[in-house]
């Protein structure tokens, strides 16, 4: 298959992937000797999103066309932003868009910060083709003879008002804005591209850490903090505590002092327990929580107080207080209830992966989905952090593309407002994974959770991998086949000697075949290393299993030297890191643990003076094999 027909198989899958609809066949609009109009004193976001539809168009079309605050006589005319046939957008929610014909123009509006520019990136992938895959990823189909059809005519609402990834692709502005993404945790956006929803200060874990800090306050007042097991503890804070209330109060305000921006749509404080399972059990924490059945009584109580003294003291109408639903405060309170400038963010870390939230067949699932429903009912702006990575072991396949799609749909159907998707965050060091296919998936389903799933996926592996992206397809569709199961779940630290289960030798060399198939299949050089890349996963689950070339049912050299092969590759491919824990650095020279123990056993675990005399034994009985091998 040669490249041409790559693209166009890819352009092909358009209208099905997006958030906007097919049109009729007919001659349609000429776009590519066009002239972009807009108003006479643009807003910085309307000019900044002309600019980027006058560059990618003269990249797709090969002319630059100019940008102007007036009609060209006999030339198409691409109003963008504020023009008069623009509808009114006075009660529209920030991001929405109007793409359509008018009388033979073409008119991208919308409303807000976001709105003309999600447009501009809608119009351009939709009507264009162009792809923004990764930060690196880029596609802009030649069409010098561009035209758009008669009958355009595309609304777009946001589906949530907050949206987040995490891995590298997301923290650069352009693939964040081309794709939708609001939330301003790893990335901030320029008022020209519209802002983004920031977290002042920190995003999570906030008390302890940040507020009230152990350092500042335990040794003269260790009454701030909790109180368990019988004795003081610094790793928590009392709720109840009038001074602790006082004490985030006042350097919430500091804070505010510092990075407030009254003209900012809405921005968040964060106020949220650190990261543990304890909690105070004072006799007042302790009486509020056996109220409310939970943890969560005196955890909302303090968040809800806190937000009031905050907003009494100044202008903060824009200001959100974010707070967990997380571990022990995962399940909603009976009595109390969040202020409406509350944010609950709702934590699925104990959750299945393997399993759609809503399987009634997955108990931890189950138990998730009624403290969904109990949130739902009580808080205005519920938010989710959601996980789609394997934290111990992120460099081996973490099979949860089955419920991608669903998860995300089952979020919006219980009203949550805003989504933040935890992935491989360290990925620039643990890069072997389909880590980047899933932030582009996960932020087109956070644009349309109800999108032709398939069709994106296949979109994106054409692009990314080439022809051979059709073999990966197949792949994904079995081990997504062999992940689920009514007995078999997949959680944030499985395995992964306990993953895909079901996997047969047939089934295992038929996958085989088909990375093979897709190595073959690439046409340039970057197409293969896309590829390369993502099959040090399927190496490294091979390994872990001891399966195909790193079978133990074969002379000893043989698996050795696949080990060794695979741990050279994810050093040659910049692969620093096993998973997400500060230990999981690849050990710099340990053969032992290379060439004989469990493929985990390559984090630096081990003293390596301590196993120099193991390790020159294991480097001479692997050359002995060798040499008996290629005899």
């Amino acid at each position: 298959m040669k490249k041409g027909l790559c693209i166009f198989l890819s352009v092909l899958l358009l209208l099905s992937v997006l958030p906007v609809f097919a049109f009729a066949a007919d001659d349609g609009i000429p776009v590519y000797d066009a002239v972009i109009v807009v108003a006479p004193e643009p807003t910085q976001t309307d000019a900044y999103a002309a600019q980027r539809l006058q560059y990618y168009l003269s990249l797709v079309t090969g002319n630059e066309l100019p940008i102007g605050s007036e009609t060209v006589a006999g030339k198409t005319a691409i109003f963008v932003g504020a023009c008069d046939a623009a509808p009114d957008f006075t009660d529209a929610t920030d991001g929405s868009y109007v793409i359509k014909n008018q009388d033979g123009s073409i008119i991208i509006c919308g409303a807000g910060n976001h709105g003309t520019i999600n447009g501009v990136y809608a119009f351009l992938e939709t009507c264009c083709g162009c792809r923004w895959f990764e930060d690196a990823v880029i596609l802009t189909p030649e069409n010098k003879a561009l035209t758009v059809p008669s009958d355009l005519d595309v609304q777009y609402t946001p589906f949530f008002e907050y949206t987040e990834t995490d891995t590298k692709s997301s923290r650069d502005p352009e693939f964040a804005v081309a794709n939708g993404q609001t939330g301003g945790i790893y990335k901030n956006l320029t008022d020209e591209q519209g802002g983004d929803v920031e977290y002042l200060g920190p995003s999570s874990h906030s008390l302890v850490n940040y507020y009230c800090k152990p350092a500042d306050y335990y040794a003269e007042h260790p009454e701030y903090f909790a109180w368990s097991d019988g004795k003081r503890r610094d790793t928590q804070l009392c709720l109840t505590n009038e001074d602790v209330k006082q004490i985030v109060t006042d350097e919430i305000l500091a804070l505010l002092a510092e990075k407030h921006d009254p003209d900012a749509t809405v921005q968040i404080v964060s106020v949220t327990q650190a990261d543990n399972g304890e909690y105070c059990e004072c006799e007042n924490c302790k009486a509020l929580d056996e109220a409310n059945g939970s943890q969560s009584g005196s955890m909302l109580t303090f968040v809800n107080e806190i937000a009031s003294r905050v907003c009494a003291a100044g202008n903060y109408g824009n200001i959100a207080f974010d707070t967990f639903a997380y571990q022990y405060t995962r399940k909603a309170p009976s009595q109390v209830v969040p202020a409406d400038n509350i944010i609950v963010r709702l934590c699925s870390i104990e959750c299945c992966f393997s399993h759609t939230l809503d399987d009634p067949d997955c108990k931890e699932n189950k138990a998730f989905m009624e403290d969904l429903r109990q949130w739902s009912s009580v808080c205005k702006r519920l938010y989710i952090w959601d996980y789609v990575l394997n934290c111990d072991e992120s460099v081996s396949i973490h099979p949860n593309f089955g419920v991608l799609q669903r998860n995300i749909q089952i979020f919006y159907e219980h009203n949550v407002k805003g989504i933040y998707e935890q992935g491989v965050f360290y990925i620039a060091e643990c890069d072997a994974e389909f880590g980047e296919m899933k932030t582009y998936l996960l932020a087109k389903l956070m644009q349309n959770p109800y999108l032709d799933y398939d069709a994106l996926m296949l979109d994106y592996m054409l692009g990314v991998y080439g022809p051979g992206g059709t073999y990966l397809k197949e792949f994904i569709d079995i081990i997504t086949d062999h992940a689920t199961s009514r007995f078999s779940h997949i959680q944030l630290e499985t395995s992964s000697r306990r993953s895909l289960r079901k996997m047969s030798k047939k089934v295992v060399k038929q996958c085989d075949a088909l990375w093979e198939n897709a190595k073959a299949a690439a046409e340039t050089e970057e197409q293969l290393s896309q590829i390369l890349r993502s099959e040090l996963c399927w190496r490294y689950w091979k390994c872990s299993n001891g399966r195909s070339e790193f079978s133990k049912l074969q002379h000893p050299y043989l698996w050795m030297n696949a080990r060794q092969q695979l741990y050279e590759d994810f050093i040659a491919m910049g692969v620093s890191r096993m998973g997400e824990r500060k230990n999981h650095e690849l050990s710099e020279d340990n053969a032992f643990n290379r060439l004989f123990r469990h493929i985990y056993t390559w984090i630096t675990l081990y003293d390596e003076d301590f196993l120099a005399p193991l390790n020159r034994l294991s480097e001479r009985i692997y050359n002995s094999l060798e040499k008996s091998y290629n005899k």
